[in-house]
């Protein structure tokens, strides 16, 4: 309550729309207040130095770092799910050495109980890229559909070794080009690639489709 309470409650008794009893209430809450706010703020200081102090022996046990992979100009794909688990096969078949990074528990452990190297979390995990040995691998395949994670992720994996090459997916033209933007060397979109096959299937061809991107990453122009 501020002083111009008291001027508001000592006018409205002038006009009539405040009974004096009204003003005295007024009075009276402000004096509560004055003797009751600084108890109430101490108790809050306590009740959170008391908080501070026990905060040490509530804590759990400390996280433990992930454990570095031991692999060397690996791939390391990002996400299992309908593209990713379309990728893995293939690259081990070709016997690319390959980590996984997936963060539903129950399929790293499937992964993993068929032989994959698999790093268990979300790509923002503190430490994950690490143990992922990103500044060793040759290639990094970000299989997953959300593009603000995708450019986080490119982002991180450039800064951590500049010559690793990057491959992302995106789901629009704009979406690709923000990636390519942030450093991916090569993305994909579903519809182009669609579309390329079809194109090829007819004329026997590798058909260059309009506004679908090369392994350079430029975009190929309508009358190529």
């Amino acid at each position: 309550i501020g002083e111009f309470s008291f001027i508001l409650a000592t006018l409205g008794v002038g006009l009539g729309l405040l009974p004096e009893r009204g003003r005295d209430l007024i009075l009276a809450g402000a004096l509560l207040s004055i003797l009751v706010n600084p108890l109430v703020f101490w108790s809050i200081d306590a009740l959170q130095s008391r908080r501070a102090r026990r905060a040490p022996e509530e804590a759990g046990p400390a996280e433990e770092p992930l454990p570095i992979t031991t692999l060397r100009d690996h791939a390391v794909l990002v996400g299992w799910g309908r593209v990713g688990s379309l990728i893995g096969p293939v690259l081990r078949a070709g016997n690319t050495p390959l980590l996984v990074i997936e963060e539903r528990d129950d399929m790293a452990e499937r992964l993993r109980a068929e032989g994959f190297e698999v790093i268990s979390g979300n790509v923002a995990q503190r430490g994950l890229l690490e143990a992922a040995n990103l500044s060793q691998a040759r290639w990094l395949l970000s299989a997953i559909p959300n593009a603000f994670e995708a450019i986080n992720l490119i982002e991180a994996a450039r800064a951590a070794n500049p010559q690793i090459r990057i491959v992302a997916r995106a789901q629009t033209d704009a979406e690709a080009e923000h990636l390519r933007r942030r450093g991916a060397d090569y993305v994909v979109m579903g519809e182009q690639e669609i579309a390329r096959e079809m194109a090829s299937h007819v004329t026997g061809l590798g058909a260059a489709v309009p506004g679908a991107a090369n392994p350079a990453g430029v975009p190929v122009p309508a009358s190529a």
